[in-house]
């Protein structure tokens, strides 16, 4: 079994580009993009840009948008790549577009909404108020192994950082009416992936 991410101080690389994602993050996402067939995804954090761009590549083949913010410009050297395939890179703090990110999740068509900027638990409660029934919403840096076992070494697990846990998650999904999605299989990518039941929209 290949390692799903890197220990030491290279970076894990996926489809060539360096990302702060474990190596099963980029095809469980394609195919989650897949079956869903969301007429956008919308990212909170791009880092370097890199999983957009690798989901990029999905969005483009299915017709969907992909569209990223970030405080920091991603890197210069994988810009392109995604501007190739269609990702809008959008240079700009998610609380300050706050409102124009809401109007993206509400317009009509299926939203997925990924959470891997600098506050999960805020992103996930605050961007849920925006979802329409069906629309999927995740929060990064989830370690499903340490809400297990503990006692797991973090060399052993699929993804060892935590910056959220199922109990947040599930407080958040409780006051929008969210449930779990596909979370087998997330578990395995450092992901807490909820979709939305009822309808309602709210933009405070």
């Amino acid at each position: 079994m290949i390692p799903l991410w890197e220990s030491g101080p290279r970076s894990t690389y996926s489809m060539g580009m360096p990302m702060c994602q474990n190596r099963l993050a980029v095809p469980i996402w394609s195919y989650a993009i897949e079956e869903m067939r969301p007429d956008r995804v919308i990212e909170i954090g791009s880092y370097n840009g890199a999983l957009a761009t690798a989901l990029g590549l999905t969005c483009k083949a299915i017709g969907a948008k992909m569209i990223t913010y970030d405080i920091n410009r991603p890197s210069e050297a994988i810009v392109p790549i995604g501007e190739a395939l269609g990702v809008v890179f959008q240079v700009a703090s998610c609380w300050d577009r706050q409102a124009e990110i809401g109007a993206l999740i509400g317009s009509p068509g299926p939203s997925m909404v990924l959470c891997d900027g600098g506050d999960k638990p805020r992103e996930l409660d605050t961007f849920a108020r925006y979802l329409k029934t069906g629309d999927v919403i995740a929060a990064h840096d989830y370690d499903a192994v340490h809400e297990v076992d503990s006692s797991v070494p973090q060399a052993e697990r699929p993804w060892p950082f935590s910056e959220i846990v199922k109990a947040q998650g599930d407080e958040i999904a409780a006051m929008h009416n969210l449930e779990p999605w596909m979370q087998e299989h997330f578990d395995l990518a450092g992901w807490l992936v909820y979709r939305c039941g009822t309808h309602r929209w709210s933009n405070s």
